[in-house]
């Protein structure tokens, strides 16, 4: 299968979505088989892209686990000044991914698993490791069962910032229920509910004091009650009612908008005329006509954060071949958003090729991330809010890979 596809095509802009897509398929494939041809093509891969695809980590780890955590031993990952071709937190991301599968496909002896647990742990301490980084280390590191792992997702309940606490709290929402758990959810939930960029800290931990199953988490999902975010007063009345505590349905109240007359009174003006933007990345540009018609304030939305510049310079951290591209995350890592979400304006535009539709974790939780269709998406219809469409340049879309970069986007309003 491989042999056909040399891993100098990757300099060719059209072919590395559909190189990783490869990976991936060698390394299930060829699971734990050693299949030495599969493994050096892999290599020659990974130094073609600056090893900072998690998915040639993987099939190296699927094919030969033993391998691949007896090398991973000597790997310096904590040297930042490593040159690599990407982002230095997705080298390390990448890397425990790898040591996480290696893991559960057996690929450690006793004295390996000890030595790559404290390799984790020195990341999880090491002040340079990159904050993108922390949730996959946190992961990885709970793969092994070490001992200490809930002191350690305790003490990342701390973290300052949200996505590793949600991810602390994911993980302890998966340990069986302790006093101390219980404790640190609470303490660290009123902070959670303060957060004001991102809600994902609170929910998680809303999620973890529901599988504690004690009066006292009860009391504290309670406390989510008063939440000025519609998402997290949703989540606590239905992690109560689960939990047999009540029906506080009452609570979950109407959603505070956050737009204002004005906001609305521009995005009506836009019904009846021709939006575009163009939007220019270091493949080349693409034009995507807005929708104003169908999604007057979603439209409004991205209008306003591209005349702020808010995607200028943003890398696309997410490209599946024959699906979508997703851009707009600030941080890089699919987590991030503008600071608030926005309603679901959800209509009966289909899911085409080339549609534009906000990306979602829930209902109502859109912002800043958005996608392009590669190819026609039907079983997305009618459950994400389309609010565009490319009308040039979609073979620029079929060419843009992860980690390419939005230069700038322009709006033209007629």
């Amino acid at each position: 299968i491989f042999e056909g596809y040399s891993v100098t095509e990757s300099s060719r802009p059209s072919s590395t979505n559909e190189l990783l897509e490869l990976a991936t398929s060698l390394g299930r494939l060829f699971q734990q088989s050693k299949n030495e041809p599969a493994l050096e093509w892999l290599r020659k891969f990974r130094q073609s892209v600056g090893q900072t695809a998690a998915e040639i980590d993987l099939a190296l780890a699927r094919i030969d686990p033993a391998r691949y955590s007896k090398e991973s031993i000597n790997d310096q990952v904590m040297d930042k000044n490593k040159e690599i071709g990407g982002p230095w937190w997705q080298l390390q991301s990448s890397w425990v991914q790898g040591l996480s599968e290696s893991n559960k496909l057996g690929g450690f002896l006793n004295q390996q698993s000890r030595a790559i647990q404290l390799l984790i742990a020195a990341l999880m301490m090491n002040p340079q490791t990159p904050t993108e980084a922390m949730p996959e280390i946190l992961r990885s590191y709970a793969e092994f069962k070490p001992d200490n792992l809930a002191d350690i997702l305790r003490a990342n309940l701390k973290h300052q910032d949200t996505i590793v606490r949600a991810t602390a709290a994911e993980l302890l929402a998966g340990q069986p229920p302790a006093g101390s758990n219980t404790l640190a959810l609470e303490t660290a939930l009123p902070r959670a509910l303060q957060d004001r960029d991102l809600n994902d800290a609170a929910l998680a931990i809303l999620d973890a004091l529901a599988k504690q199953k004690s009066k006292e988490a009860n009391d504290a999902l309670k406390t989510a009650l008063d939440s000025s975010d519609h998402l997290i007063r949703r989540k606590a009345v239905a992690l109560l009612k689960a939990n047999g505590v009540g029906d506080f349905s009452n609570r979950i109240g109407t959603v505070q908008t956050r737009n204002t007359d004005a906001d609305y009174r521009r995005a009506i003006a836009r019904i009846g005329r021709r939006v575009t933007t163009t939007v220019v990345t270091s493949k080349g540009a693409f034009t995507i006509e807005l929708l104003p018609d169908e999604a007057e304030l979603t439209v409004d939305n991205f209008i306003q954060l591209v005349k702020k510049g808010f995607f200028n310079g943003q890398a696309i951290p997410r490209v599946v071949p024959n699906f979508v591209i997703q851009a707009g995350d600030p941080r890089g890592d699919l987590n991030g958003g503008p600071g608030y979400q926005i309603r679901c304006e959800i209509n009966e535009i289909p899911y085409e090729r080339g549609a534009v539709g906000m990306a979602l974790s829930g209902k109502d939780t859109g912002g800043s991330q958005w996608f392009v269709t590669h190819s026609p998406q039907p079983h997305l219809d009618g459950g994400y809010t389309v609010f565009g469409r490319v009308i040039s340049g979609m073979e620029v879309v079929d060419n843009i890979a992860r980690g390419d970069v939005i230069r700038r986007v322009i709006v033209n309003e007629r």
